[in-house]
């Protein structure tokens, strides 16, 4: 049977990248809200190392700079271009236009003006390893946190609230630069301008008072969902 095109048809073929040691991983449109990062890392490590990531897009894109551009071939042979099944989302997998990761390995500190805040914003960059409340909590606890807030509305990001101005002052001097697990997981600390205070109902997997041992554990946090901090 034969098909009919219309003249001004026109058929375009995917444009492939040349081959890099960074790739460029997005979820299936209509998949999941939000990717499976610590399975998306978990299935990329099974093949070498990972070296950075990076995630964008709402937490539906990742680029992953692996050791080098063998480990990466291996990663996209194996895909074939195609959609591949992780943690029961499908991913697709490309060669990014980008042969290199942009990072700063020596982080010039900065150090903004305190206008009394007493609610920090940490953004964690190159994620190899997982970031979850209870590792948060065994962090801040000890540094006299009242609240903590974890979200990934763009990325990996925690609000961490303080009982004074001046022990967030503190605490930021102290996390600012340094990295929760050797190698990654590199904290970027601001002072949530923005935020008087954080509204926190729940003890779950996102949030938590450790003030409040005794709050119900709530309703599932659903991914995408935003944070909104008291002002």
């Amino acid at each position: 049977m034969e098909v009919f095109r219309p003249k001004s048809a026109v058929v375009i073929e995917k444009e492939v990248n040349p081959p890099s040691k960074v790739l460029h991983i997005h979820l299936q449109s209509n998949s999941t809200p939000q990717m499976d990062l610590p399975a998306v890392i978990g299935f990329l490590k099974r093949f070498g190392k990972v070296q950075y990531v990076v995630v964008i897009a709402n937490f539906r894109q990742l680029l992953a700079e692996m050791d080098n551009i063998y480990t990466a071939t291996r990663i996209y042979q194996f895909s074939h271009g195609g959609g591949i099944s992780i943690a029961n989302a499908t991913y697709y997998i490309d060669y990014s236009r980008s042969q290199h990761i942009n990072r700063e390995y020596t982080y010039r500190r900065i150090y903004p003006i305190h206008k009394g805040e007493k609610v920090l914003l940490a953004t964690v960059h190159n994620p190899l390893l997982p970031i979850t409340i209870e590792v948060l909590g065994s962090l801040l606890k000890p540094l006299e946190c009242v609240r903590c807030v974890l979200f990934n509305n763009t990325g990996i990001q925690f609000l961490a609230e303080f009982a004074t101005a001046e022990q967030a002052e503190k605490v930021r001097d102290m996390l600012d630069g340094r990295e929760i697990y050797q190698d990654c997981c590199f904290l970027k600390v601001v002072y949530a301008t923005n935020a008087k205070t954080l509204a926190v109902k729940y003890n779950n997997s996102k949030m938590r008072d450790f003030t409040r041992p005794d709050l119900p554990y709530g309703p599932p946090f659903e991914p995408g969902s935003r944070v909104r901090p008291r002002r």
